[in-house]
């Protein structure tokens, strides 16, 4: 069975949670897919997303490079212990 990949992200949902999976060169392996998941920031009118996570920071990504994204549910807030 194929993966079936969907880019359902538009400019509305800056400032949502996203998932983006995309194209990236890798020096050992070649071309590979990775995820990036954050916040989306910017959408610039040169189609770079701009997406904020909490490890590497502000992440650019072409739209021609993306296999699919989507907004993802907020993180669960946790009651006290």
């Amino acid at each position: 069975m194929r993966a079936r990949y969907q880019q359902r992200l538009t400019r509305d949902d800056i400032g949502s949670r996203v998932s983006v999976r995309r194209w990236v060169e890798d020096e050992e392996r070649g071309v590979r897919p990775s995820d990036v998941v954050g916040r989306l920031v910017a959408w610039s009118d040169e189609d770079t997303l701009t997406v904020r996570t909490r490890s590497a920071g502000e992440v650019e990504v072409d739209v021609v490079d993306i296999l699919s994204a989507r907004v993802i549910p907020e993180h669960p807030v946790l009651p006290p212990e």
